[in-house]
């Protein structure tokens, strides 16, 4: 007779291949085939335990198989609410001892009704909205360097224009001071313009008078041409003009905060307030006005040009002048930043001394810094805001907000841009070469598809993911074991987990994966094939394979060691990240685990045909990570009698109060042993030999066990 311990180490020395091994038995293999092609049909609960293949298949997987009958009892199990701590706490599962009830339980995706739970779609990832956050952060600072660019050659070229002509034919000239008096470039024609450039505005018949939108006017008025088209004067513009014209371009091409726009609406504040000789002079200069009342924090709605001319010509020596009657104190500040005396005119040489000029640009650098902080967080917030409310893209594309957003963070003007033509992009598969989005040639199109989660028909998807929640929680698990340090005492692996943990949720594919060596390292190292010099290719083969293929590279006999870590993440075929199936009762992380599960639990059964002490240490074995205290060994008695057979302890301890038994096997084992695999040989070694001796007459043909049993 072969000994228990030989029995148990011809499976366990390389379970991998034993594994494989019973999964190709016939039997297996057409009850695993079964189940992968049916539970995916399932939709209640009472599909599931209705057919008796898949429910037999399943409570086998998780050592429940002698509950089959008890479908009322399972039925509990299987619908409790475990969604929150709090809920399990309170569920039918959440109140059983016996820990493969809630393994079960999670193992599935019931709804308290009994109906398979519908799975969360979203219209955007988390990690895309960060990306497009940060996307749409860049864009405002390019937009303020184009704005930059812009202002430069209008104010470098448009004193070479010698006629209306000569403006009209140069677009980006003409389309720059169009966009700066509020009209559209795109729908304005070149014969109106040249007739408004030329009209004279006294003549209030002209057309620029005649035009109900006063934009037009306000563009002949900021320009010197004659009727004939020629310039009146030396230039088309005045330097005043010039200026005007760049400062209304900042504010109408929306880039009046950015750092460019700023700079120059200083610099034009600081050559303006030097030619300023009194208080109306200034608050006749609206862009002295506007400079102002940001640099001192007054509300542009709650403000007069009588109400300033009453703080600017207070006496702040009296109490009683209006700027210190005032309850704001910016009033009072505002007075003291200028040199007028009460009847409007200047006291001394100017309006402003260089130091009260400098306060005011600092004041105003500062406070449009903050204005154009908090404008971008509140479009970023309701951003954030609205997004997570669209489930189609006809969602979307109503938001006008959201969809204006969104466009202009890829640099997309939706003002020219079709919304239907954005529609074919965000239905497109950024994946296929031939979809729209990528067959646009554009590559703003492909970067806006990709951000997105909506399928082909425009609906809003459930999320993609590298790994499931589990699984990512496994690994960091695992690594943690595997580098000495499984209760996360280091600093070295406190960064590691953290770094893998926030960064694995953005990767969309496994070439990405691959190409984050950290990532890679920490995951080999989990399922300990860091030594196995493994190349990318051979990475790409493992994590691209489908595990419930029984053909594909992982599931040979030969790769099989590699299964788990190919298990653990969730990369299709095309080397994608897969989502999770809108309303499937199993993830395919689940099935796999399942299927595994069973083949587990089989192979224990075959080695218990042979022994049923090898069958008992490979029940130990598979249990050992869930074994925190000499209680989880107490609560199961399976392991109970390993324990007591390999430690030498009786079975009537179990007569003994609970807190004696526990204590009973901790004075005989330091529970923490079992993780170490040379400590947990060891002791399985004699459990095996000291079960035989209590089972066969073995001891006469063995003679470990006479080593053994001494020591």
């Amino acid at each position: 007779m072969i000994s228990t311990y030989l029995t148990y180490t011809s499976y366990a020395s390389d379970m991998s291949r034993s594994l494989a091994r019973v999964s190709a038995q016939s039997d297996v293999s057409s009850a695993t085939a079964y189940y992968n092609a049916n539970i995916g049909k399932v939709k209640s609960v009472d599909d599931f335990m209705n057919n008796n293949r898949l429910f037999s298949y399943a409570m086998k997987a998780y050592g429940l198989e002698d509950m089959t009958y008890a479908k009322a009892f399972m039925k509990k199990v299987l619908t409790s609410d475990i969604s929150t701590s709090d809920s399990l706490k309170q569920s039918f599962v959440g109140k059983l001892t016996d820990p493969r009830f809630l393994k079960f339980a999670q193992s599935f995706q019931f709804s308290t009704d009994g109906k398979v739970a519908q799975q969360p779609v979203t219209a955007q990832e988390a990690s895309d909205q960060t990306d497009l956050v940060n996307l749409y952060t860049q864009q405002q600072v390019n937009k303020g360097a184009t704005a930059a660019d812009d202002a430069a050659y209008y104010q470098a070229n448009i004193g070479n224009v010698t006629s209306v002509d000569g403006l009209i034919n140069n677009k980006r000239l003409l389309n720059y001071a169009l966009t700066a008096y509020g009209l559209d470039p795109s729908i304005t024609s070149d014969a109106t313009i040249k007739q408004v450039l030329t009209s004279d505005l006294s003549d209030p018949n002209s057309v620029a008078n005649q035009l109900p939108n006063t934009a037009y006017k306000t563009l002949a008025a900021a320009f010197s041409f004659n009727t004939d088209g020629s310039i009146n004067g030396s230039s088309a513009q005045s330097s005043d003009n010039i200026a005007n014209t760049v400062y209304q371009y900042y504010n109408a091409s929306g880039t009046g905060t950015s750092a460019p726009g700023a700079a120059f609406k200083s610099q034009y504040y600081e050559n303006a307030i030097a030619g300023v000789t009194s208080v109306d002079d200034l608050l006749g200069n609206s862009r002295l006005v506007s400079y102002l009342e940001t640099a001192f924090g007054l509300d542009p709605s709650e403000q007069s040009t009588q109400l300033l001319r009453n703080v600017l010509t207070s006496d702040l020596s009296d109490p009683d002048s209006f700027a210190n009657t005032q309850s704001n104190d910016a009033y009072r500040k505002l007075a003291a930043a200028f040199n007028f005396n009460t009847d409007g005119s200047i006291n001394g040489a100017a309006a402003q001394t260089a130091e009260q000029i400098d306060g005011v640009v600092s004041s105003f650098t500062t406070n449009n810094t903050t204005a154009a902080e908090n404008f971008q967080n509140t479009e970023i917030n309701f951003y954030k805001t609205d997004i997570a409310k669209i489930g189609s893209v006809s969602d979307f594309i109503k938001d006008t907000g959201l969809y204006d957003f969104v466009l202009s963070a890829f640099g997309i003007d939706p003002s020219k841009t079709q919304k239907l033509t954005i529609e074919k992009v965000l239905e497109s598969d950024a994946s296929d070469p031939s979809s729209f989005a990528n067959m646009s040639h554009n590559s703003a199109y492909s970067k806006l598809a990709a951000a997105f989660n909506f399928d082909a028909n425009g609906n809003a998807k459930t999320a993609s993911s590298a790994q499931v929640n589990a699984s990512l929680v496994s690994t960091i698990q695992l690594y943690n074991k595997e580098t000495g340090d499984p209760t996360v005492q280091n600093n070295q692996t406190t960064d590691e987990d953290s770094y893998y943990g926030s960064t694995i949720g953005t990767i969309k594919n496994v070439d990405e994966f691959l190409k984050d060596k950290r990532l890679v390292t920490f995951a080999l190292t989990a399922f300990d094939l860091q030594d196995k010099g493994l190349s990318n290719d051979t990475l790409r083969k493992i994590l691209t394979s489908d595990p419930t293929d029984p053909k594909s590279y992982i599931n040979k006999p030969e790769n099989s060691a590699y299964r788990a870590m190919a298990v653990a993440f969730n990369f299709g075929t095309d080397g994608n990240d897969l989502a999770t199936p809108l309303q499937q009762v199993q993830t395919r992380s689940q099935i796999v685990a399942t299927t595994d599960a069973y083949a587990r639990q089989t192979l224990e059964e075959n080695a218990g045909v042979q022994n049923e002490g090898a069958r008992l240490a490979l029940y130990f074995q598979r249990m050992v990570p869930t074994i925190t205290s000499a209680y989880s060994i107490l609560a199961d008695k399976a392991l109970l009698q390993v324990a007591q057979t390999a430690l030498g302890l009786p079975i009537s301890m179990s007569n003994a109060d609970i807190d004696v038994q526990a204590n009973m096997i901790t004075k005989k084992l330091k529970i923490s042993d079992l993780q170490d695999p040379d400590k947990l040989n060891k002791f399985l070694a004699r459990f095996s030999a000291l079960y035989d001796v209590n089972n066969t007459d073995i001891t006469q043909t063995n003679p470990a066990i006479a080593i053994l049993g001494g020591g």
